[in-house]
Protein backbone atom coordinates (compact mmCIF):
# COMPACT_ATOMS: atom_id res chain seq x y z
CA UNK A 1 0.00 0.00 0.00
CA UNK A 2 1.28 3.32 -1.04
CA UNK A 3 1.69 6.58 1.16
CA UNK A 4 -1.64 8.07 -0.51
CA UNK A 5 -3.59 4.82 -0.13
CA UNK A 6 -2.28 4.09 3.59
CA UNK A 7 -3.25 7.93 4.35
CA UNK A 8 -6.74 7.41 3.06
CA UNK A 9 -7.14 3.87 5.17
CA UNK A 10 -5.93 5.72 8.15
CA UNK A 11 -8.12 8.62 7.96
CA UNK A 12 -11.65 5.87 7.05
CA UNK A 13 -10.64 4.10 10.30
CA UNK A 14 -10.25 7.36 12.59
CA UNK A 15 -13.28 8.57 10.93
CA UNK A 16 -15.27 4.95 11.47
CA UNK A 17 -13.68 5.14 15.56
CA UNK A 18 -15.60 8.28 15.78
CA UNK A 19 -18.60 7.54 14.04
CA UNK A 20 -18.82 4.52 16.10
CA UNK A 21 -17.92 5.67 19.86
CA UNK A 22 -20.20 8.94 19.03
CA UNK A 23 -23.38 6.61 17.47
CA UNK A 24 -23.11 3.19 19.81
CA UNK A 25 -22.28 5.19 23.39
CA UNK A 26 -25.80 5.59 22.87
CA UNK A 27 -26.04 8.92 24.39
CA UNK A 28 -28.52 11.55 22.84
CA UNK A 29 -27.34 14.83 22.57
CA UNK A 30 -29.58 17.31 24.59
CA UNK A 31 -30.14 19.97 22.26
CA UNK A 32 -31.91 17.75 20.41
CA UNK A 33 -34.61 18.09 22.95
CA UNK A 34 -34.65 21.99 22.57
CA UNK A 35 -35.55 22.03 19.24
CA UNK A 36 -38.32 23.72 18.36
CA UNK A 37 -41.50 25.13 20.03
CA UNK A 38 -42.10 23.32 23.78
CA UNK A 39 -45.43 21.26 23.43
CA UNK A 40 -48.50 22.91 25.33
CA UNK A 41 -49.78 19.24 26.70
CA UNK A 42 -52.91 18.60 27.98
CA UNK A 43 -53.65 16.08 30.59
CA UNK A 44 -56.31 13.37 31.69
CA UNK A 45 -56.52 10.57 33.82
CA UNK A 46 -58.82 8.23 34.71
CA UNK A 47 -58.62 6.50 38.37
CA UNK A 48 -59.55 3.01 39.63
CA UNK A 49 -61.24 4.44 42.85
CA UNK A 50 -60.63 7.77 44.73
CA UNK A 51 -61.07 6.03 47.90
CA UNK A 52 -58.04 3.50 48.83
CA UNK A 53 -56.89 1.25 51.30
CA UNK A 54 -53.30 1.02 52.40
CA UNK A 55 -51.01 -1.28 50.49
CA UNK A 56 -53.84 -1.54 47.48
CA UNK A 57 -52.54 0.50 44.69
CA UNK A 58 -54.04 3.49 42.88
CA UNK A 59 -54.61 2.94 39.12
CA UNK A 60 -54.13 5.04 36.34
CA UNK A 61 -54.77 5.35 32.80
CA UNK A 62 -52.98 8.39 31.97
CA UNK A 63 -53.13 10.21 28.78
CA UNK A 64 -51.29 13.26 27.87
CA UNK A 65 -52.39 15.24 23.95
CA UNK A 66 -50.73 17.93 22.58
CA UNK A 67 -52.82 19.63 19.75
CA UNK A 68 -55.22 16.43 19.02
CA UNK A 69 -52.05 14.21 19.26
CA UNK A 70 -50.21 12.10 21.46
CA UNK A 71 -47.69 14.01 23.41
CA UNK A 72 -44.39 13.01 22.47
CA UNK A 73 -43.05 12.92 25.74
CA UNK A 74 -41.78 10.31 27.61
CA UNK A 75 -42.32 10.15 31.39
CA UNK A 76 -45.19 11.03 33.62
CA UNK A 77 -45.10 11.73 37.41
CA UNK A 78 -47.47 11.13 40.02
CA UNK A 79 -47.07 12.08 43.66
CA UNK A 80 -49.36 12.42 46.43
CA UNK A 81 -49.40 15.64 49.00
CA UNK A 82 -50.36 16.09 52.32
CA UNK A 83 -52.55 17.93 54.13
CA UNK A 84 -49.58 20.56 54.28
CA UNK A 85 -48.10 20.53 50.78
CA UNK A 86 -45.60 17.75 51.49
CA UNK A 87 -44.89 14.78 49.10
CA UNK A 88 -45.40 11.63 50.74
CA UNK A 89 -45.64 9.13 47.63
CA UNK A 90 -43.82 10.15 44.51
CA UNK A 91 -43.22 8.17 41.23
CA UNK A 92 -42.44 7.92 37.68
CA UNK A 93 -43.52 6.56 34.87
CA UNK A 94 -43.03 5.34 31.14
CA UNK A 95 -45.20 7.12 28.46
CA UNK A 96 -45.64 5.53 25.16
CA UNK A 97 -47.15 7.36 22.31
CA UNK A 98 -49.17 9.92 24.73
CA UNK A 99 -50.63 7.07 27.23
CA UNK A 100 -49.89 5.17 30.23
CA UNK A 101 -51.32 2.31 32.63
CA UNK A 102 -49.59 3.52 35.76
CA UNK A 103 -49.94 2.87 39.80
CA UNK A 104 -49.13 4.35 42.76
CA UNK A 105 -48.46 2.11 45.69
CA UNK A 106 -49.86 3.08 48.67
CA UNK A 107 -47.72 2.29 52.09
CA UNK A 108 -48.71 0.93 54.63
CA UNK A 109 -47.41 3.73 57.21
CA UNK A 110 -49.30 6.45 55.70
CA UNK A 111 -52.45 7.64 57.60
CA UNK A 112 -55.96 8.29 57.09
CA UNK A 113 -56.72 11.44 55.29
CA UNK A 114 -57.51 12.58 52.42
CA UNK A 115 -54.11 13.77 50.39
CA UNK A 116 -54.06 16.00 46.63
CA UNK A 117 -53.05 13.36 43.85
CA UNK A 118 -50.90 15.44 40.81
CA UNK A 119 -49.94 13.74 37.78
CA UNK A 120 -47.72 15.95 35.27
CA UNK A 121 -44.70 15.90 32.86
CA UNK A 122 -41.56 17.82 32.91
CA UNK A 123 -42.67 20.76 31.48
CA UNK A 124 -46.26 20.65 31.69
CA UNK A 125 -46.91 22.73 34.88
CA UNK A 126 -44.85 25.68 33.16
CA UNK A 127 -46.53 25.63 29.82
CA UNK A 128 -49.92 24.52 30.36
CA UNK A 129 -51.35 25.37 33.55
CA UNK A 130 -54.24 23.77 34.69
CA UNK A 131 -54.27 21.74 31.32
CA UNK A 132 -50.58 20.56 32.15
CA UNK A 133 -52.04 19.14 35.44
CA UNK A 134 -54.38 16.33 36.65
CA UNK A 135 -55.46 16.84 40.48
CA UNK A 136 -57.47 15.47 42.09
CA UNK A 137 -58.66 14.50 45.84
CA UNK A 138 -57.62 10.63 47.14
CA UNK A 139 -59.20 9.68 50.54
CA UNK A 140 -56.83 6.96 52.06
CA UNK A 141 -57.98 4.75 54.73
CA UNK A 142 -55.50 3.02 57.20
CA UNK A 143 -57.76 0.27 59.21
CA UNK A 144 -54.24 0.43 61.59
CA UNK A 145 -54.34 4.17 61.56
CA UNK A 146 -58.11 5.11 61.50
CA UNK A 147 -59.75 8.64 60.89
CA UNK A 148 -62.19 10.39 63.03
CA UNK A 149 -65.46 8.63 63.87
CA UNK A 150 -68.31 10.08 64.37
CA UNK A 151 -71.85 9.34 65.43
CA UNK A 152 -73.24 12.92 63.46
CA UNK A 153 -75.16 12.45 60.60
CA UNK A 154 -73.88 13.22 57.31
CA UNK A 155 -75.16 16.22 55.23
CA UNK A 156 -74.69 15.80 51.68
CA UNK A 157 -75.69 12.68 49.76
CA UNK A 158 -74.15 10.07 47.98
CA UNK A 159 -73.61 11.85 44.52
CA UNK A 160 -72.47 8.14 43.31
CA UNK A 161 -75.76 6.79 43.70
CA UNK A 162 -77.10 9.58 41.73
CA UNK A 163 -75.95 8.99 38.17
CA UNK A 164 -78.12 7.72 35.58
CA UNK A 165 -78.88 4.27 35.18
CA UNK A 166 -76.49 2.70 32.27
CA UNK A 167 -79.03 2.91 29.02
CA UNK A 168 -76.86 0.50 26.82
CA UNK A 169 -77.03 -3.31 26.06
CA UNK A 170 -76.41 -5.24 29.52
CA UNK A 171 -76.49 -9.43 28.76
CA UNK A 172 -75.56 -12.23 30.70
CA UNK A 173 -73.26 -14.28 28.51
CA UNK A 174 -71.67 -17.75 28.88
CA UNK A 175 -68.93 -18.54 31.73
CA UNK A 176 -70.99 -16.67 34.17
CA UNK A 177 -69.62 -13.30 32.35
CA UNK A 178 -71.66 -9.79 32.07
CA UNK A 179 -71.02 -8.33 28.47
CA UNK A 180 -71.60 -4.50 28.43
CA UNK A 181 -71.89 -2.85 24.69
CA UNK A 182 -69.65 0.41 24.60
CA UNK A 183 -70.41 3.63 23.28
CA UNK A 184 -68.47 4.95 20.87
CA UNK A 185 -64.92 7.11 21.03
CA UNK A 186 -61.33 7.60 20.94
CA UNK A 187 -58.81 7.06 23.75
CA UNK A 188 -61.70 5.20 26.01
CA UNK A 189 -61.37 4.24 29.54
CA UNK A 190 -63.46 2.08 31.70
CA UNK A 191 -63.76 1.08 34.96
CA UNK A 192 -66.60 -0.80 36.84
CA UNK A 193 -66.02 -0.97 40.81
CA UNK A 194 -68.16 -0.67 43.77
CA UNK A 195 -70.11 2.58 44.76
CA UNK A 196 -67.91 4.43 47.93
CA UNK A 197 -69.69 5.90 50.31
CA UNK A 198 -69.67 9.84 51.04
CA UNK A 199 -66.35 10.46 51.91
CA UNK A 200 -64.89 12.75 49.83
CA UNK A 201 -64.78 16.42 50.03
CA UNK A 202 -66.45 18.50 47.69
CA UNK A 203 -63.71 20.73 46.92
CA UNK A 204 -63.14 23.34 43.50
CA UNK A 205 -59.60 22.82 42.48
CA UNK A 206 -58.58 26.13 40.97
CA UNK A 207 -55.02 26.01 39.81
CA UNK A 208 -54.70 29.55 39.42
CA UNK A 209 -55.25 30.47 42.77
CA UNK A 210 -53.93 27.26 44.24
CA UNK A 211 -50.53 28.12 42.66
CA UNK A 212 -50.76 31.67 41.82
CA UNK A 213 -47.53 32.30 39.59
CA UNK A 214 -45.29 29.71 38.35
CA UNK A 215 -42.02 30.44 36.73
CA UNK A 216 -39.58 28.10 36.13
CA UNK A 217 -36.02 28.95 37.55
CA UNK A 218 -34.35 26.75 34.49
CA UNK A 219 -34.91 25.79 31.12
CA UNK A 220 -37.59 23.78 30.09
CA UNK A 221 -36.30 20.76 28.25
CA UNK A 222 -39.34 17.93 27.18
CA UNK A 223 -37.82 14.34 27.93
CA UNK A 224 -38.64 13.22 24.25
CA UNK A 225 -36.06 10.70 24.88
CA UNK A 226 -36.59 9.31 28.20
CA UNK A 227 -35.66 10.43 31.78
CA UNK A 228 -33.22 13.59 32.41
CA UNK A 229 -31.26 14.38 35.28
CA UNK A 230 -30.41 17.48 36.45
CA UNK A 231 -27.37 18.47 38.84
CA UNK A 232 -25.87 21.46 40.03
CA UNK A 233 -22.71 22.29 40.83
CA UNK A 234 -21.79 24.24 43.86
CA UNK A 235 -18.54 25.36 43.53
CA UNK A 236 -18.53 29.13 43.47
CA UNK A 237 -16.30 29.18 40.32
CA UNK A 238 -17.28 26.11 37.65
CA UNK A 239 -14.56 24.91 35.31
CA UNK A 240 -16.44 25.20 31.79
CA UNK A 241 -13.84 21.94 30.69
CA UNK A 242 -14.62 19.76 33.01
CA UNK A 243 -16.88 16.76 33.14
CA UNK A 244 -18.86 15.12 35.60
CA UNK A 245 -19.71 11.56 35.52
CA UNK A 246 -22.49 9.47 36.59
CA UNK A 247 -23.20 5.88 36.93
CA UNK A 248 -26.85 4.69 37.32
CA UNK A 249 -27.00 1.62 39.34
CA UNK A 250 -29.40 -1.34 39.85
CA UNK A 251 -30.04 -4.47 37.99
CA UNK A 252 -28.22 -3.23 35.71
CA UNK A 253 -25.89 -0.52 34.97
CA UNK A 254 -25.11 2.42 32.44
CA UNK A 255 -22.73 5.13 32.58
CA UNK A 256 -22.84 8.97 31.40
CA UNK A 257 -21.02 11.85 31.14
CA UNK A 258 -21.85 16.00 31.07
CA UNK A 259 -20.48 18.86 31.10
CA UNK A 260 -21.68 22.17 33.63
CA UNK A 261 -23.05 25.45 31.95
CA UNK A 262 -22.34 28.57 32.98
CA UNK A 263 -24.56 28.02 35.82
CA UNK A 264 -22.72 24.75 36.80
CA UNK A 265 -26.19 22.80 35.97
CA UNK A 266 -25.77 19.46 34.28
CA UNK A 267 -28.23 17.60 32.32
CA UNK A 268 -27.81 13.82 31.79
CA UNK A 269 -29.77 12.17 28.96
CA UNK A 270 -30.71 8.48 30.43
CA UNK A 271 -32.68 7.33 28.17
CA UNK A 272 -34.98 4.27 29.61
CA UNK A 273 -34.13 4.70 33.26
CA UNK A 274 -36.06 1.92 34.22
CA UNK A 275 -33.66 -0.64 35.41
CA UNK A 276 -31.98 1.48 38.13
CA UNK A 277 -32.17 2.39 41.85
CA UNK A 278 -28.94 5.00 43.00
CA UNK A 279 -26.55 7.05 41.00
CA UNK A 280 -22.60 7.14 41.69
CA UNK A 281 -21.18 10.84 40.93
CA UNK A 282 -17.92 11.86 40.85
CA UNK A 283 -16.17 14.78 38.90
CA UNK A 284 -13.28 13.89 36.09
CA UNK A 285 -10.30 14.76 38.31
CA UNK A 286 -9.74 11.99 41.13
CA UNK A 287 -8.74 14.50 43.17
CA UNK A 288 -11.07 16.51 43.31
CA UNK A 289 -13.86 16.54 46.28
CA UNK A 290 -17.38 16.53 44.33
CA UNK A 291 -19.29 19.37 45.51
CA UNK A 292 -22.76 18.36 43.26
CA UNK A 293 -26.26 17.96 44.15
CA UNK A 294 -28.93 16.34 42.23
CA UNK A 295 -32.05 18.08 41.86
CA UNK A 296 -35.69 16.17 41.97
CA UNK A 297 -37.35 15.85 38.84
CA UNK A 298 -40.77 16.40 40.45
CA UNK A 299 -42.65 19.78 40.15
CA UNK A 300 -41.53 21.97 43.56
CA UNK A 301 -44.89 24.01 43.51
CA UNK A 302 -46.72 23.20 46.75
CA UNK A 303 -50.53 24.55 46.98
CA UNK A 304 -50.81 27.80 48.66
CA UNK A 305 -51.93 28.17 52.26
CA UNK A 306 -55.18 29.02 51.39
CA UNK A 307 -55.98 25.64 50.41
CA UNK A 308 -57.22 23.63 52.41
CA UNK A 309 -58.36 19.62 53.20
CA UNK A 310 -60.97 19.09 55.67
CA UNK A 311 -60.45 16.14 58.15
CA UNK A 312 -61.65 12.30 57.11
CA UNK A 313 -64.32 11.62 58.95
CA UNK A 314 -65.70 7.90 58.99
CA UNK A 315 -69.12 6.86 60.53
CA UNK A 316 -70.38 3.77 62.29
CA UNK A 317 -72.46 2.89 59.25
CA UNK A 318 -69.35 2.95 57.13
CA UNK A 319 -68.20 -0.76 59.05
CA UNK A 320 -69.85 -3.10 55.99
CA UNK A 321 -68.28 -0.66 53.87
CA UNK A 322 -64.38 -1.51 55.31
CA UNK A 323 -65.12 -4.75 55.55
CA UNK A 324 -65.79 -5.52 52.40
CA UNK A 325 -62.91 -3.47 51.22
CA UNK A 326 -60.40 -5.40 53.24
CA UNK A 327 -62.25 -8.95 51.99
CA UNK A 328 -61.61 -6.88 48.28
CA UNK A 329 -57.80 -5.99 49.04
CA UNK A 330 -57.40 -9.91 50.11
CA UNK A 331 -58.40 -10.95 46.95
CA UNK A 332 -56.49 -8.95 44.79
CA UNK A 333 -53.45 -9.36 46.53
CA UNK A 334 -53.24 -13.09 47.21
CA UNK A 335 -55.65 -14.43 44.46
CA UNK A 336 -55.58 -11.62 41.63
CA UNK A 337 -52.03 -9.79 41.94
CA UNK A 338 -50.51 -7.96 39.44
CA UNK A 339 -49.04 -8.78 36.90
CA UNK A 340 -45.23 -7.93 36.68
CA UNK A 341 -44.56 -6.82 32.92
CA UNK A 342 -41.15 -8.36 31.88
CA UNK A 343 -38.40 -5.86 31.36
CA UNK A 344 -36.37 -6.36 28.49
CA UNK A 345 -32.70 -6.23 29.21
CA UNK A 346 -30.63 -3.00 28.11
CA UNK A 347 -27.52 -4.86 26.01
CA UNK A 348 -24.03 -3.42 27.35
CA UNK A 349 -23.30 0.21 26.01
CA UNK A 350 -20.25 0.53 24.08
CA UNK A 351 -19.18 -2.25 21.07
CA UNK A 352 -16.36 -3.75 22.47
CA UNK A 353 -13.69 -5.23 20.30
CA UNK A 354 -12.77 -7.77 22.46
CA UNK A 355 -14.67 -9.53 25.39
CA UNK A 356 -13.35 -12.03 27.93
CA UNK A 357 -15.57 -14.22 30.43
CA UNK A 358 -12.93 -14.65 33.24
CA UNK A 359 -14.97 -18.18 34.49
CA UNK A 360 -13.39 -19.41 30.75
CA UNK A 361 -9.34 -18.41 32.09
CA UNK A 362 -7.45 -19.00 34.63
CA UNK A 363 -8.21 -16.83 37.81
CA UNK A 364 -5.22 -14.80 38.78
CA UNK A 365 -4.93 -12.66 42.15
CA UNK A 366 -4.90 -8.75 40.64
CA UNK A 367 -5.88 -7.30 37.57
CA UNK A 368 -2.54 -6.46 36.34
CA UNK A 369 -1.96 -9.95 35.85
CA UNK A 370 -5.16 -11.00 34.60
CA UNK A 371 -4.56 -8.48 31.73
CA UNK A 372 -0.88 -8.90 31.33
CA UNK A 373 -1.41 -12.81 30.66
CA UNK A 374 -4.35 -12.92 28.58
CA UNK A 375 -5.42 -9.72 26.88
CA UNK A 376 -2.60 -9.08 24.25
CA UNK A 377 -3.94 -5.58 22.63
CA UNK A 378 -3.36 -4.13 26.64
CA UNK A 379 -0.04 -3.06 27.74
CA UNK A 380 0.42 -3.44 31.41
CA UNK A 381 3.78 -0.90 32.18
CA UNK A 382 4.99 0.43 35.87
CA UNK A 383 5.69 4.15 35.30
CA UNK A 384 6.49 6.56 38.54
CA UNK A 385 6.01 3.65 40.54
CA UNK A 386 2.62 3.27 39.32
CA UNK A 387 0.64 0.83 37.07
CA UNK A 388 -0.85 2.22 34.07
CA UNK A 389 -2.45 0.44 31.03
CA UNK A 390 -1.59 1.32 27.61
CA UNK A 391 -4.31 -0.20 24.80
CA UNK A 392 -3.31 -0.46 21.32
CA UNK A 393 -4.89 1.37 18.72
CA UNK A 394 -5.87 -0.91 16.41
CA UNK A 395 -7.33 1.61 13.65
CA UNK A 396 -4.17 3.49 13.75
CA UNK A 397 -1.43 0.34 14.76
CA UNK A 398 0.13 2.43 17.76
CA UNK A 399 -0.30 2.02 21.58
CA UNK A 400 -2.07 5.33 23.52
CA UNK A 401 0.71 6.77 25.97
CA UNK A 402 -2.63 7.38 28.46
CA UNK A 403 -4.60 5.28 30.71
CA UNK A 404 -8.02 4.05 29.10
CA UNK A 405 -11.03 4.25 30.75
CA UNK A 406 -11.32 2.13 33.58
CA UNK A 407 -14.59 1.22 34.19
CA UNK A 408 -16.40 -1.45 37.29
CA UNK A 409 -20.19 -2.04 36.68
CA UNK A 410 -19.84 1.11 34.80
CA UNK A 411 -18.28 3.14 37.80
CA UNK A 412 -14.74 5.47 36.73
CA UNK A 413 -11.71 4.18 38.03
CA UNK A 414 -9.04 7.01 38.27
CA UNK A 415 -6.51 5.28 40.04
CA UNK A 416 -5.12 2.61 37.73
CA UNK A 417 -2.42 1.25 40.58
CA UNK A 418 -5.85 0.42 42.84
CA UNK A 419 -7.79 -1.43 39.35
CA UNK A 420 -4.36 -3.18 38.38
CA UNK A 421 -4.28 -4.77 42.23
CA UNK A 422 -8.31 -5.30 42.39
CA UNK A 423 -8.79 -8.97 43.04
CA UNK A 424 -11.17 -10.13 39.90
CA UNK A 425 -12.62 -12.90 42.28
CA UNK A 426 -16.25 -11.32 41.46
CA UNK A 427 -16.12 -10.29 38.22
CA UNK A 428 -17.98 -11.90 35.58
CA UNK A 429 -17.08 -10.40 32.40
CA UNK A 430 -14.19 -7.67 30.94
CA UNK A 431 -14.62 -5.62 27.80
CA UNK A 432 -11.92 -4.26 25.53
CA UNK A 433 -11.88 -1.18 23.30
CA UNK A 434 -8.86 -0.74 21.02
CA UNK A 435 -9.54 2.44 19.45
CA UNK A 436 -10.43 5.95 20.17
CA UNK A 437 -14.09 6.27 21.14
CA UNK A 438 -16.37 9.11 22.43
CA UNK A 439 -19.04 9.95 24.50
CA UNK A 440 -20.41 13.26 23.60
CA UNK A 441 -17.63 15.72 22.70
CA UNK A 442 -15.33 13.74 25.20
CA UNK A 443 -12.18 11.61 23.72
CA UNK A 444 -11.13 8.51 25.47
CA UNK A 445 -8.23 6.44 24.67
CA UNK A 446 -9.68 2.62 24.63
CA UNK A 447 -11.87 1.16 27.48
CA UNK A 448 -11.42 -1.53 29.98
CA UNK A 449 -14.73 -2.84 31.73
CA UNK A 450 -15.28 -4.87 34.51
CA UNK A 451 -18.90 -6.31 35.22
CA UNK A 452 -19.51 -8.02 38.37
CA UNK A 453 -21.98 -11.24 39.05
CA UNK A 454 -23.51 -9.07 41.72
CA UNK A 455 -23.46 -5.74 39.81
CA UNK A 456 -21.86 -4.88 43.63
CA UNK A 457 -18.82 -3.28 42.27
CA UNK A 458 -16.81 -6.90 42.96
CA UNK A 459 -16.55 -5.62 46.40
CA UNK A 460 -14.11 -2.78 44.70
CA UNK A 461 -13.45 -0.21 47.42
CA UNK A 462 -15.93 2.49 46.50
CA UNK A 463 -14.20 6.02 45.72
CA UNK A 464 -14.29 8.27 49.08
CA UNK A 465 -14.58 11.14 46.95
CA UNK A 466 -17.72 10.10 45.08
CA UNK A 467 -21.59 10.87 45.79
CA UNK A 468 -23.56 7.35 46.26
CA UNK A 469 -27.70 8.82 45.97
CA UNK A 470 -30.19 7.05 46.16
CA UNK A 471 -32.37 7.85 42.48
CA UNK A 472 -35.17 5.09 41.55
CA UNK A 473 -35.87 4.50 38.11
CA UNK A 474 -39.61 4.65 36.38
CA UNK A 475 -41.57 1.96 37.83
CA UNK A 476 -41.95 -1.59 36.34
CA UNK A 477 -44.97 -2.26 34.63
CA UNK A 478 -47.60 -4.01 36.14
CA UNK A 479 -50.87 -5.60 34.53
CA UNK A 480 -54.21 -5.44 35.77
CA UNK A 481 -55.85 -8.53 36.35
CA UNK A 482 -60.03 -8.61 36.94
CA UNK A 483 -60.17 -11.99 36.63
CA UNK A 484 -59.96 -14.93 38.18
CA UNK A 485 -58.97 -17.96 36.09
CA UNK A 486 -60.70 -21.07 35.53
CA UNK A 487 -58.11 -23.17 38.28
CA UNK A 488 -59.15 -21.00 40.62
CA UNK A 489 -62.96 -20.62 39.68
CA UNK A 490 -62.91 -24.71 40.12
CA UNK A 491 -61.26 -24.87 43.26
CA UNK A 492 -63.82 -21.75 44.61
CA UNK A 493 -61.43 -19.19 45.72
CA UNK A 494 -62.99 -16.39 47.42
CA UNK A 495 -64.04 -13.75 45.00
CA UNK A 496 -64.89 -10.30 46.95
CA UNK A 497 -63.36 -8.10 44.17
CA UNK A 498 -64.87 -4.44 44.52
CA UNK A 499 -62.92 -3.21 41.14
CA UNK A 500 -64.74 -5.74 38.23
CA UNK A 501 -63.44 -4.32 35.32
CA UNK A 502 -60.29 -1.88 34.85
CA UNK A 503 -58.86 -1.32 31.38
CA UNK A 504 -58.45 0.30 28.01
CA UNK A 505 -61.82 0.61 26.50
CA UNK A 506 -60.33 0.82 22.79
CA UNK A 507 -58.40 -2.53 23.60
CA UNK A 508 -61.66 -4.53 24.67
CA UNK A 509 -63.39 -3.60 21.24
CA UNK A 510 -67.32 -2.81 21.20
CA UNK A 511 -67.88 -5.46 23.41
CA UNK A 512 -66.66 -5.38 27.13
CA UNK A 513 -66.97 -8.55 29.27
CA UNK A 514 -66.54 -9.06 32.90
CA UNK A 515 -67.53 -11.32 35.73
CA UNK A 516 -69.27 -10.22 38.55
CA UNK A 517 -67.26 -10.94 42.28
CA UNK A 518 -69.36 -11.72 45.22
CA UNK A 519 -70.03 -8.51 46.52
CA UNK A 520 -73.56 -7.35 46.06
CA UNK A 521 -74.70 -3.61 46.05
CA UNK A 522 -74.57 -0.69 43.78
CA UNK A 523 -71.46 -0.41 41.12
CA UNK A 524 -70.65 2.10 39.19
CA UNK A 525 -68.83 2.41 35.45
CA UNK A 526 -66.85 5.24 34.75
CA UNK A 527 -66.00 6.05 31.05
CA UNK A 528 -63.53 8.75 29.48
CA UNK A 529 -62.86 9.86 26.59
CA UNK A 530 -61.38 12.09 24.09
CA UNK A 531 -63.98 14.23 22.36
CA UNK A 532 -62.03 15.08 18.96
CA UNK A 533 -64.26 18.01 17.86
CA UNK A 534 -64.49 19.43 20.97
CA UNK A 535 -60.66 18.90 22.01
CA UNK A 536 -61.49 17.73 25.25
CA UNK A 537 -62.16 15.20 27.63
CA UNK A 538 -65.18 14.31 28.65
CA UNK A 539 -66.15 11.53 31.89
CA UNK A 540 -69.93 9.89 32.37
CA UNK A 541 -70.91 8.00 34.93
CA UNK A 542 -73.43 5.48 35.17
CA UNK A 543 -75.19 2.83 37.70
CA UNK A 544 -74.73 -0.67 36.60
CA UNK A 545 -77.65 -3.01 38.78
CA UNK A 546 -75.44 -6.64 38.82
CA UNK A 547 -78.25 -8.27 41.06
Amino acid sequence: MNKKNKSIQVFRNKVFGMATGMVLSMVFPLLAQKVGAIPKEDIAVQLSNRVVLTEELLWMDIKVWVQNEPSPSKVIYMELLDREGVPVIQDMANLNKGRSQAYLEIPPTINSDHYLLRVYTRISPFTSGSKGVFQDIITIINPEKPPTISDKPRTVTNKELENPAFTGSIENSSSDQIKLTLPTASWLSVVIRKANPTLQPEIALDFDKMYRRINSNSPLIPELYGHIIKGRVLDNTVDPEGFYYLTAHGKQFHFFISRPDSTGTCYFETGNFKHYEYVVVQASTAEREVNFILDSPFWEARPDESFDLPELIMSPKDREFLEERLLARASHQYYLAPEKVARDSIPFQFVTDFSYLLDDYNRFEDMATVIREYVPTVLVRSQNRTTIFKNFNLPFDEVFQENPLLLIDGMPVFESDDFAKFNPKNIRKMDIINRNFYIKDHSFNGLVSLSSYENDFGRFDLPAKALFIEYSGVQQNKKFRTEIGQEEKELHLPDFRNILYWSNGNEAGPELYFTPSSLKGPFIMNLQYRDSLENSWEKENYLIDLE
